[in-house]
C-alpha cells in the first residue's frame, strides 16, 4: 500500500473530489483526518471509513480553525505526512455582477486558506521528515474565465502560492513537496447543482462540459472524482519521490486545447 503509516488531512471531505481521496487514501493504508465545515457530511464519511480515519470541524478560511486541528493533530500523532488543500467554493459572477462581499469571500475560502493551512501545519509537516502538500487547483488557474473572475484569481493565488512554498521547503533543506492537481469540470455534487433544473438543460450543460475536454470525444464524460483521488494519490507518494512545485492538470486535455 502507498500510504501505509502515513498520517493525511484532507479538507472538503465531505463530498465529491476530498470524499474520493479520503477514501482512495485509506484504501492505500493512510490514516485519514476528514476535515470538512459540514458536520453531519465529514463525521458520516469518518464512520463509514471506520477506525483509519477520523472527523474534524474546519473552516478552512478562518486561521483560528487551522491552529485548533493542528493542535488536535500534535497531540494524536505528533505529525502530518501529507496535507491536501481540497476545501473550496465555486459560483458564477461577471466583473459587471459581483460585488467586494462576493470577491472576498471567494479569496478567503480558495486562497487565503492555503497560506494559513501551510503556516499552520509546517511544524507537523516538519516533524515527519518526508512529508506533501497538495493542492487541488482548478482548470481555470491556467485558463481563467471572464464569467468566474473572482474564482479564476483565488484559483491563481493558490497555483503561485503552491510553487512558492515548493520552494521554501526546497531551498531550507527540508523535505516537504508541495505541489497542484488542476482538475478540469468534474462531476461533484456542486458541479451538478449548477447543471440546471429541467432534465434537458442539465443534459445541454453536461453536453457542453463534455465537448470542452478533448478526451470527452472519446469519453463521453467529464472528470470523475476518482481520477482527481488518483493524481493526488500520486503526488502524495513515493512515486513522486523527486516532484516539487509542479502544476498537474487532471482535465482531458482542456488545457491544451485551441
Amino acid at each position: 500500500m502507498k500510504l501505509a503509516g502515513r498520517t493525511a488531512l484532507v479538507t472538503g471531505a465531505a463530498g465529491g473530489i476530498g470524499a474520493a481521496v479520503a477514501r482512495l487514501f485509506v484504501a492505500e493504508g493512510a490514516q485519514v483526518i476528514c476535515a470538512d465545515v459540514s458536520r453531519d457530511a465529514v463525521f458520516a464519511l469518518a464512520g463509514e471509513l471506520g477506525e483509519s480515519a477520523g472527523a474534524a470541524l474546519l473552516d478552512v478560511g478562518e486561521r483560528t480553525d487551522w491552529d485548533r486541528v493542528a493542535e488536535a493533530i500534535e497531540r494524536r500523532h505528533g505529525r502530518l505526512d501529507v496535507l491536501v488543500n481540497n476545501a473550496g467554493i465555486s459560483g458564477l459572477g461577471d466583473i459587471d455582477h459581483i460585488d467586494t462581499e462576493f470577491w472576498e469571500r471567494f479569496q478567503r475560502i480558495n486562497a487565503d486558506s492555503i497560506f494559513h493551512s501551510v503556516q499552520a501545519m509546517a511544524p507537523l509537516l516538519r516533524a515527519s521528515g518526508h512529508a506533501t502538500i497538495v493542492n487541488v487547483g482548478s482548470l481555470l488557474a491556467l485558463r481563467p474565465s471572464a464569467a468566474l473572475p473572482a474564482y479564476s484569481a483565488a484559483k491563481a493565488s493558490l497555483r503561485a502560492q503552491t510553487k512558492a512554498y515548493a520552494l521554501h521547503f526546497a531551498e531550507k533543506g527540508e523535505y516537504v513537496r508541495v505541489n497542484a492537481v488542476h482538475p478540469g469540470s468534474t462531476l461533484t455534487p456542486m458541479m451538478e447543482a449548477n447543471l440546471g433544473a429541467s432534465e434537458g438543460e442539465r443534459a445541454a450543460n453536461y453536453a457542453r462540459r463534455v465537448a470542452v475536454h478533448p478526451l470527452g470525444a472519446a469519453t463521453g464524460r467529464i472528470v470523475l472524482p476518482e481520477d482527481v483521488a488518483k493524481a493526488v494519490l500520486f503526488l502524495s507518494c513515493e512515486d513522486s519521490a523527486f516532484i516539487t512545485g509542479i502544476d498537474l492538470p487532471v482535465d482531458g486535455g482542456a488545457s491544451i486545447a485551441g
